[in-house]
């Protein structure tokens, strides 16, 4: 599968928060099927760091992976359902532990 460039989601900052950059992936489309990482192309100024998604993980001297699916998706997630998952996945550890 390809990688898709969406012009219009930039990575603004070398500071900008995760939370800020996925309210943006929001904003722009939501995270698209099929695609494990969103990455950021090294600009001459920041404003200009127009993003892809790919499934290749891996960082150059141009690209900059941001963040990736799972990322997205348990941002997503309520904080109730976040506690649910991490309890179920507690027990789990515990029980495989005995």
């Amino acid at each position: 599968m390809e990688a898709i460039t969406r012009k219009e989601l930039i990575h603004t900052n070398p500071g900008m928060k995760q939370d800020d950059f996925l309210q943006a992936v929001d904003a722009t489309g939501g995270w698209p099927n099929g695609f494990k990482f969103v990455s950021f192309y090294h600009a001459a100024e920041y404003e200009g760091r127009i993003c892809r998604f790919s499934n290749s993980g891996i960082n150059t001297g141009w690209w900059t992976v941001v963040c990736t699916a799972d990322d997205y998706y348990w941002w997503k997630l309520s904080d109730a359902k976040k506690t649910e998952v991490v309890g179920i996945a507690r027990r789990q550890l515990i029980s495989q532990l005995r």
